[in-house]
């Protein structure tokens, strides 16, 4: 007398669910630096940097996010200008002008237009820092620089020139000089200041590589209806 009796598959199992949550927490994050990365590289190549500048830069500009230089104390307080967020966007425009990829008065312009809409645009929030809508940025930089560019060739240098140091003088800068506002951000206590730093995804770092993009995408635009750019071709 036969038996049957009942079968039981046998599946393998690569990664427990504990394995895989912790896969997807490091993977992910490590997906989007990559893709900030070439971005990033794309972007600083688009203003005039070589392929191996815009690596050292885009790379700098990660790592240095995360290290802050002590310029002030104040009372118990330190006022600290951030590596990535601030040193190297400064870096990248003086280069830029120092090349004559962009031109230093209209870089000035650029500055000032955004520093003006960041500056009124911006909200001091104690226990956050100096917050603002990420968009007002990019687009202020993009519009500056593309109204700025002579046929729109400069208008990714000016956007990022203008995107990058008008909101370090806009946003940081001018609302840490102003006491009332220094001091409702250090009414907690002890606290580091940082100008242009807040981590890997900075604003000042975002709103450079948004600028261009949105300066870069803008003009080809205009060039190809033939609109704001007729002299492209011109040099």
């Amino acid at each position: 007398m036969e038996t049957e009796l009942p079968s039981i598959a046998i599946l393998p199992v690569l990664f427990s669910p504990e394995q895989v949550i912790i896969a997807l927490a490091v993977l992910i994050p490590a997906l989007v630096i990559f893709i900030l990365l070439l971005v990033s590289e794309g972007v600083f190549e688009s203003v005039g940097l070589r392929f191996y500048q815009a690596v050292l830069v885009t790379t700098g500009a990660l790592i240095g996010s995360l290290i802050d230089i002590p310029l002030l104390f104040v009372d118990e307080s330190i006022i600290a200008v951030n590596v990535g967020g601030a040193v190297i966007p400064l870096l990248v425009t003086l280069e830029m002008i120092g090349r004559g990829r962009v031109s230093w008065w209209k870089s000035l312009i650029a500055i000032g237009m955004v520093t003006l809409v960041t500056h009124a645009a911006a909200t001091p929030t104690p226990g956050l820092g100096i917050t603002m809508p990420f968009y007002i940025a990019p687009i202020t930089g993009a519009v500056a620089g593309l109204l700025l560019a002579r046929g729109c060739r400069a208008a990714p240098g000016l956007a990022y020139a203008g995107g990058t140091i008008g909101t370090l003088l806009g946003a940081d800068i001018l609302n840490l000089a102003n006491p009332a506002v220094f001091s409702a951000l250090t009414t907690g206590g002890p606290t580091v200041l940082s100008i242009g730093g807040a981590g890997i995804f900075d604003g000042i770092f975002i709103t450079g590589i948004l600028a261009v993009l949105l300066a870069a995408y803008a003009g080809r635009g205009l060039r190809q209806k033939g609109g704001v750019c007729p002299q492209e071709g011109e040099g």
